[in-house]
């Protein structure tokens, strides 16, 4: 990946901008023995919304999965939170590469 600028969302996923319109989603992992984070890549995107709806998506299954959502008020809650986050990371990303 390089130095794309990326953003992390909820600790598990990065956004990073590759060019004027696109955007990869990658996992964030730790190296076990060199404890060095690294960011395979999930997939890319060329639009934002579908970038953001897949996260959300992500984010419920992870949540759900972990039991740390446990009503449809709690992802209803959850699914707005993350959201947001990704509003934040892709203005935040797209300042800095009009720089």
């Amino acid at each position: 990946m390089g130095e794309c600028p990326r953003v992390i969302i909820n600790g598990v996923y990065a956004i990073m901008k590759t060019n004027s319109t696109d955007y990869i989603l990658a996992d964030v992992k730790t190296d076990k023995k060199t404890r060095q984070v690294y960011y395979p890549s999930v997939a890319v995107y060329s639009s934002e919304l579908k970038l953001t709806a897949d996260i959300i998506n992500l984010c419920a299954k992870r949540a759900v999965f972990l039991k740390t959502i446990n009503s449809i008020r709690e992802l209803m809650s959850e699914g707005h939170r993350i959201a947001e986050l990704c509003q934040q990371a892709i203005n935040q990303l797209n300042k800095e590469s009009e720089q």
